[in-house]
């Protein structure tokens, strides 16, 4: 009797090759390079229309301040230029980013009162919850590390004092420059060139668009053109918010030249308030 035998005759199992591994890596990569610069790209324009988003929020909360206090808009009270009855005015734009003074890393109330707590320019319309939480305030497009950041100023949570005064006091800085103009800067005659009420309006520029709030614009030195300090980094713009509550990108060039190359003076000085003056022109026309 003659008996039959099978047998499975399976090919081994084949893996990949090392050559094979590196081709697909390598493709990965390949694929991962051309993708990844316009996630970024997508990512910055999308915090770019956040920022203009809150801009147009800072103005609507302006406008309802300003029914609410006699048709006057959060006005500029720190530095010495407002001692002795004055009332309005700028030594430098630096002061136009000022939201409120108080004890170091302590919780900065809403409403009154605010017992220890000084309010300055954008920080009036965050005491009144014009502006809700506040983040509005601060630009996305600065990472936390930035001291324009709404995390700068999350400690112990958000919105809180850092130590801007030490050893004894704190503050908090917004990153917009609002109503920066001064009056007839070039002469160094020192005023609010915007208003000091809503139903009245200095400036220059074309259009009758004049700057209400721009992007900060306080670091100068080599340290210019960073993602802590220049808003929309590597974008080369600023945002504009004028005085008819439009918001613009814009990309001037002779500006970004001027504050990338580190001439920026930003003390309280006259040439520093001549410079300011240059690139709100610059700004304002659009060039």
């Amino acid at each position: 009797m003659n008996s039959i035998v099978l047998t499975n005759k399976r090919s081994p199992s084949r893996g990949f090759t090392l050559i094979e591994l590196l081709v697909v890596i390598a493709i990965i990569a390949i694929l991962a390079a051309l993708l990844l610069p316009a996630l970024a790209s997508a990512k910055r324009k999308a915090k770019l229309a956040q920022c203009q988003s809150n801009f147009h929020q800072i103005f609507i909360a302006c406008s309802a301040y300003a029914i609410d206090y006699n048709d006057y808009y959060p006005i500029c009270v720190v530095g010495g230029a407002n001692g002795g009855g004055k009332f309005n005015q700028l030594l430098g734009e630096h002061y136009t980013y000022y939201i409120v003074s108080g004890p170091q890393f302590t919780q900065v109330p809403q409403g009154f009162p605010a017992t220890g707590f000084g309010f300055d320019c954008l920080g009036f319309v965050y005491q009144t919850h014009g502006i809700g939480n506040g983040k509005a305030l601060f630009c996305p497009s600065f990472p936390a590390t930035s001291t324009r950041s709404a995390e700068y100023y999350s400690n112990p949570s958000f919105m809180s004092t850092d130590n801007l005064y030490p050893p004894a006091g704190g503050g908090v800085q917004g990153s917009m420059l609002f109503n920066p103009r001064e009056l007839d800067a070039t002469n160094g005659i020192i005023g609010r060139a915007f208003p000091k009420t809503s139903s009245t309006w200095f400036g220059v520029g074309s259009g009758g668009l004049h700057l209400f709030g721009t992007d900060y614009l306080g670091t100068g030195g080599a340290t210019a053109f960073s993602p802590n300090t220049f808003p929309h980094y590597p974008s080369q713009g600023f945002d504009c918010l004028f005085t008819d509550g439009s918001v613009q990108f814009i990309q001037s060039v002779p500006a970004f030249q001027f504050i990338s190359s580190g001439a920026l003076i930003t003390d309280e000085t006259q040439p520093s308030r001549n410079q300011y003056c240059q690139i709100f022109n610059w700004l304002e026309n659009g060039n």
